[in-house]
């Protein structure tokens, strides 16, 4: 049986239970990526409630598994080519699915600075800021130290 939990004025819901590893061995992964797991059902006045304790299974090319959520997934990366992830919940009569895939955000290094770099009309010698800021001094026309992180995106399965 499923447990649901109003979410009216609770941002975080249901705690997550252990993390869950894909059974997967594979030397090609670049570490690990997380996912975290929700179920839904639609509540009173189109309010969304969470259900806990429904059964979810998770494939992709590479793995199978099954969490029950709420739960955080542990999933191996491989980067921009990571595998895209199905997901078919049930919770009693209740049924729904959900896909995810990776996807990607820049990171910016701490301490470094955000410019236009060098162009012309720049304040400064190098762009804006001058020496002492952007452009050239940063890493160039990027801000500097800025790098790709693959990652995927929370999944919320509506179920019907």
């Amino acid at each position: 049986m499923a447990l649901v939990a109003l979410l009216a004025g609770c941002a975080q819901g249901l705690p997550l239970g252990p993390t869950v590893r894909a059974p997967v061995e594979t030397s090609a992964a670049q570490g690990e990526a997380d996912v975290v797991v929700r179920t839904f059902v639609a509540g009173p006045d189109a309010r969304r409630a969470e259900v806990g304790g429904a059964v979810c299974e998770v494939t992709s090319l590479l793995f199978s598994t099954r969490v029950a959520t709420p739960a955080r997934l542990a999933v191996p990366s491989f980067g921009p080519q990571s595998v895209t992830l199905n997901f078919d919940c049930r919770a009693g009569e209740l049924t729904g699915a959900a896909q995810q895939g990776v996807v990607t955000r820049w990171v910016q290094a701490p301490g470094a600075w955000g410019s236009a770099g060098a162009y012309p009309g720049a304040i400064g010698p190098v762009g804006w800021g001058g020496p002492w800021g952007g452009g050239a001094w940063s890493g160039g026309p990027w801000g500097g130290g800025a790098f790709p992180v693959f990652l995927y995106p929370d999944v919320n399965v509506v179920l019907e």
